[in-house]
């Protein structure tokens, strides 16, 4: 699976194309579509009736049929669900259905002919584009009254509000422009001068692109917002009318109206992916807030088709690093595509990280312990979990950590007074050693005897084979005292070599001092 850097930077995975799973008949020439913001039912308008499909989209079925008066073209819902607000050309006026009675709760004369309808993110106003007088109203949704209208254009159409409420973009086919309304004041401050007839437009979700549909041209413009300029433009189908961001910002739906396809253009590279077939004279576009749905109206089928939008599970491209100790508590940056919102960052065999957090493209994991060898560092989404991969793989590195304690038994006596010393080596694990080395240096005068050590060139030197976790073993070595001997002397005991790694440094060292007065008086600490 490759991936495809987007608008913000975000790599993207592709992924396989959408697909039409149904059809549903609808009233005839069905043009708006808008789902309600828990996507559980979708609106559709008649352009010819005035009736609304209630869509069930659990069932995909038609719930219910609405009467809002004449045909209608847009319908836009409000944040929070409420209401619907519909645009019917004919009667130049725009209703506003109770979503939850499903009865017209007012209607609001606008300018003529009204196209397109859109709502600010936090629900305040509705903005109309009146194709004939060349106008957009600006709708008190509190008070369902117009309380401006402002001169954009000829013939506007489409329309797109920024995620943050502060621009309307209206596509203005007749001047062959965008034109920027600044919601504040309700003046036009800005205009984009397009080599093409856009006709409706979409922004998105970061606000940073705007996408419109060219329909005499047969292509999609792009538009960056910062600049309030046209960067390129994308070949799609015959007379593209509708453009449709996903929610997610990875993809762009355009409807062909006269080819009966749907262009479905990657963001991330503004090329197009696929073109997917769809029912007669597609229209108006709803994609589900989680992406993975979308409702089409087959203006010339009477239909709606429902889209299946596969959305790519998660991928593991590297970890860093790509080792740590098998006791765990190594901190892992793993980078990939499509891990935000992951439920759990797995490390094979040893198990899920015990804390992780997660962006689009980075986790950052705290290794589990594990048992010493390779394992794949695996992300899991809602959308899946993402498969082994070379640069997902983490190595866990046995640790033997070796503690060294020494005991120092005086024995007196009249010719042979000595020291004898023991040094015993645990293992705390948590792998099994495979060999260890502690010495003893020894400082003049002093000199020493083992039986199970060799004494040579100033030091007593310890070996040990394996040495299973949790396991102990002991070594001996003897200090003489001479009769006349009066001094005192320390002896220290360090680990010096060992494999696997030893991960603590703090036991690895014991020491005792003693004291003789003379061969018959010896005493250590």
């Amino acid at each position: 699976m490759g991936a495809l850097v987007g608008p913000s930077g975000v790599a993207f995975a592709t992924t396989a194309p959408p697909t039409v799973a149904s059809t549903i008949p609808v009233g005839p020439y069905p043009a708006g579509v808008a789902l309600l913001p828990d996507g559980g039912r979708a609106l559709v308008t008649s352009q010819s009736t005035g009736a609304v499909s209630v869509i069930d989209t659990s069932s995909n079925t038609v719930a219910a049929t609405v009467d809002t008066g004449s045909g209608s073209y847009a319908v836009a819902i409000t944040p929070d669900g409420a209401h619907a607000y519909l645009t019917h050309s004919a009667e130049n006026t725009v209703s506003v259905l109770d979503t939850a009675t499903g009865t017209v709760s007012a209607t609001v004369p606008v300018g003529a002919a009204p196209f397109d309808v859109a709502l600010s993110p936090d629900g305040a106003h509705a903005y109309v584009s009146n194709a004939d007088t060349g106008t957009v109203s600006v709708i008190d949704t509190a008070t369902a009254t117009v309380t401006a209208t402002v001169p954009v254009g000829a013939e506007p159409h489409g329309l797109a509000v920024s995620p943050d409420g502060h621009r309307v973009y209206v596509a203005v086919p007749g001047d062959k422009a965008v034109q920027i309304l600044d919601t504040a004041g309700n003046t036009v401050t800005g205009r984009i001068t397009v080599p093409d007839t856009a006709f409706d437009l979409a922004v998105t979700p970061d606000g940073a692109r705007l996408y419109t549909a060219n329909w005499a041209d047969h292509t999609v413009g792009v538009i960056d917002t910062a600049t309030g300029t046209a960067t390129g433009t994308v070949a799609v189908g015959a007379n593209p009318l509708s453009v449709t961001v996903n929610p997610n910002g990875r993809q762009v739906f355009v409807s062909n109206y006269d080819d009966d396809t749907v262009s479905v253009i990657n963001t991330a590279d503004n090329t197009v992916a696929t073109t997917l077939p769809v029912g007669a004279s597609p229209y108006g576009l709803a994609i589900t807030p989680d992406g993975r749905h979308g409702y089409l109206a087959d203006f010339g089928a009477a239909t709606l088709s429902v889209l299946t939008i596969p959305l790519p599970v998660p991928t593991v491209t590297a970890v860093a690093p790509a080792s740590g100790p098998v006791g765990g508590g190594t901190a892992v940056t793993v980078t990939g595509t499509d891990l935000a919102g992951a439920t759990a960052v797995a490390f094979g065999s040893a198990g899920n990280a015990p804390a992780f957090s997660c962006t689009a493209t980075t986790c950052t994991a705290t290794s589990p312990a594990g048992a010493a060898g390779v394992v794949d560092i695996t992300v899991t989404t809602p959308l899946g979990v993402s498969a082994a991969a070379p640069g997902d793989r983490f190595t866990y590195t046995a640790q033997a950590d070796l503690a060294v304690a020494l005991t120092a038994t005086p024995v007196p006596g009249l010719f042979n007074g000595r020291v004898d010393f023991t040094v015993t080596i645990t293992n705390r694990g948590p792998s099994a050693l495979t060999s260890g080395t502690v010495t003893v240096p020894l400082t003049t005068p002093t000199t020493a005897t083992s039986a199970d050590c060799t004494v040579a060139g100033g030091k007593v030197t310890c070996t040990l084979a394996a040495l299973a976790s949790g396991a102990a073993a002991t070594r001996h070595f003897s200090v003489p005292v001479g009769l006349l001997t009066s001094r005192t002397f320390t002896v220290t005991a360090t680990r010096t070599a060992s494999a696997p790694t030893d991960p603590v440094a703090a036991d690895d060292s014991a020491s005792r001092t003693c004291k003789a007065a003379s061969s018959l008086n010896i005493t250590c600490s």
